[in-house]
């Protein structure tokens, strides 16, 4: 993640080696987090949410 230039979802999906290092230190997915667009913030924010609420119903449904 040396290239600060541009930070956005499509840079993840454009460089898999993002994930790879956000998931081995946490530290740089708050960094790569808090240096995103606010825009960007609202729709990964929502997108957790969604995955929040469908495990939550596959939990009920399954218990």
């Amino acid at each position: 993640m040396e290239n600060n230039s541009e930070k956005t979802l499509q840079s993840l999906v454009d460089e898999p080696a993002q994930v790879k290092e956000i998931m081995n230190d946490p530290t740089k997915g708050l960094d790569f987090y808090k240096k995103l667009p606010v825009k960007q913030k609202q729709y990964l924010l929502l997108a957790a949410a969604a995955g929040l609420v469908g495990y939550s119903i596959y939990l009920g449904k399954k218990g």
